[in-house]
């Protein structure tokens, strides 16, 4: 790679233009670089911000224009579902220069790693998980950083990162997994079976709604934010086998342990959890207990501000 390519704003593609890629795309607009927008439903005239050109193209079925664009890139990112990144594998392998980095934006590493790693040498590989949903911004954020094989313009890419103010917290590629896959899929687990749950309640949702209490409406707000994102996203996390499989299955052993406390009228047992929960938390208990302080009363502050008309109960006869 040349001196120019090594130290100066370059050219990446970016394949896949939804909320990571526009969310990569942009941060590497701004320091200069020229991006390349390639998505099967994206143009340069609609859907492909921050971005110099667009290659409407699938990247496990290459154009002419799409390989000519990812021999000539800087840097290659690969912001697409775990399926759509192992069929790229082989078009990247054929197309990527041999000092070009590869960078891949799945939430579970295994898979992409087991199929890429060896296939993509000598290229840099990094792995990079955005640890919150893009409309939140990078700043105070974190982003993991697995790297198999560096080098300068991977190294600018985390450098600039940090100058949003993220979080680069570096991890061994055969780390990120049992860390990260098992805290995310055991939250979303939580938040999909809660959310599973109230419709099994046979309540009126309107009702449901309105008698909620902080705690409540902010799991409600959870859900509604996971719920209208894409699937597939929640799913690669939840498919993937080990540790997903074991942190669902943590999750099912807290619930059914509660159950047959409460069925057995364990009161004694029920405290004696709390105060192991509590001593788990340690140090950071009365932190997350502010923070939940803060996040509950924006909620109520935001909904007070807003109130939403109020609706007649319905006639539901004689009490």
């Amino acid at each position: 790679m040349s001196r120019r390519r090594r130290h100066a704003p370059g050219r990446a593609a970016v394949v896949g233009y939804g909320n990571v890629g526009r969310l990569f795309g942009g941060l590497l607009a701004d320091a200069g670089w020229q991006i390349t927008a390639v998505d099967p439903n994206v143009s340069a005239e609609h859907g492909a911000p921050h971005a110099t050109g667009a290659i409407r193209a699938d990247i496990g079925a290459p154009t002419a224009e799409l390989r000519t664009c990812l021999a000539d890139a800087d840097m290659v990112i690969v912001a697409v579902p775990e399926r759509a990144a192992l069929a790229a594998v082989d078009t990247l392998d054929a197309c990527v220069g041999a000092a070009t980095p590869v960078v891949e934006t799945l939430s579970h590493k295994h898979r992409f790693r087991q199929a890429a790693s060896e296939r993509l040498a000598p290229r840099p590989l990094v792995s990079l998980n955005p640890l919150f949903h893009p409309s939140l911004g990078w700043a105070g954020n974190t982003v993991t950083a697995s790297v198999d094989r560096g080098g300068e313009v991977t190294a600018q890419l985390l450098d600039l990162i940090r100058t949003t103010g993220a979080r680069v917290h570096l991890l061994d590629p055969a780390d990120h997994d049992r860390f990260v896959t098992s805290v995310q899929a055991v939250t979303h687990a939580a938040v999909l079976g809660f959310a599973r749950a109230l419709p099994r309640l046979g309540l009126p949702p309107a009702d449901v709604i309105a008698c909620a209490p902080p705690p409540t409406r902010a799991l409600l707000a959870v859900a509604a934010r996971v719920l209208t994102a894409e699937s597939e996203t929640y799913w690669d996390i939840q498919s993937s086998g080990e540790p997903g499989d074991t942190a669902r299955r943590a999750l099912l052993t807290g619930i059914e342990d509660l159950d047959h406390q409460v069925g057995a009228g364990d009161d004694a047992g029920f405290g004696d959890e709390f105060a192991r929960l509590r001593a788990w938390f340690g140090d950071e208990l009365d932190g997350f207990a502010d923070d939940a302080a803060h996040i509950l009363g924006a909620l109520v502050s935001r909904r007070a501000a807003t109130p939403r008309p109020s609706t007649p109960a319905p006639n539901r006869g004689a009490t």
